[in-house]
């Protein structure tokens, strides 16, 4: 009876909602608890739309390209992990000379860790956070997400390992972090 108000509310208010809505607004409004003191100052939680995850940038459409191609392999050694919810970054640096106007066709990454901790997230970002492609679940691999973008840019390994109190096993040996980045060179 109250999700139907509710949404007949936001329906005079020229708010949509989407279908199934009321179900977690009914969800939320079970779910949260009074403060001590048994005062009620809760307000009511309205999810307008749900959260998306932003879609990547757009991709030089793939065309022939008619110049070389060539790569560079950057190692580094990671940094240990001492802490929770601390962010540990490594950055690669681009090796040997890329000409102006390279662009990236394929990024390869591999990262090591004595072990992955409950709570461990890593991305490989290029150029800045800004742009960063989830490698949490495979410590080796290849994407082709940054293709199109500027190969003479750097790209950097940020880890983290979410959740409160210590490290239950103690500190986590970083190992041999490597990108390989390869690209088009105009021409």
């Amino acid at each position: 009876m109250r999700e139907r108000r509710l949404l007949a509310m936001l329906g005079l208010l020229g708010i949509s909602v989407l279908p199934g809505m009321a179900a977690a607004q009914s969800y939320a409004d079970r779910n949260l608890s009074l403060p001590q003191g048994g005062t009620d100052t809760r307000r009511p939680i309205v999810i307008l739309s749900p959260v998306t995850p932003a879609a990547p940038p757009p991709v030089t459409p793939t065309v022939p390209h008619h110049g070389p191609t060539a790569a560079y392999a950057s190692d580094v050694a990671g940094a240990d992990i001492r802490a929770k919810n601390t962010d540990y970054i490594t950055q690669f640096q681009v090796v040997g000379h890329v000409p102006p106007g390279s662009t990236i066709s394929q990024v390869s990454w591999r990262y090591g860790l004595a072990r992955k901790p409950a709570g461990f997230e890593a991305w490989l970002c290029w150029q800045d956070a800004g742009s960063c492609w989830s490698v949490t679940e495979a410590s080796t691999g290849s994407t082709d997400f940054f293709n199109g973008r500027d190969a003479t840019r750097p790209f950097q390994l940020y880890y983290r390992v979410k959740g409160s109190g210590p490290l239950i096993e103690g500190p986590v040996k970083g190992e041999i972090n490597q990108v390989i980045v390869t690209f088009h060179v105009p021409g």
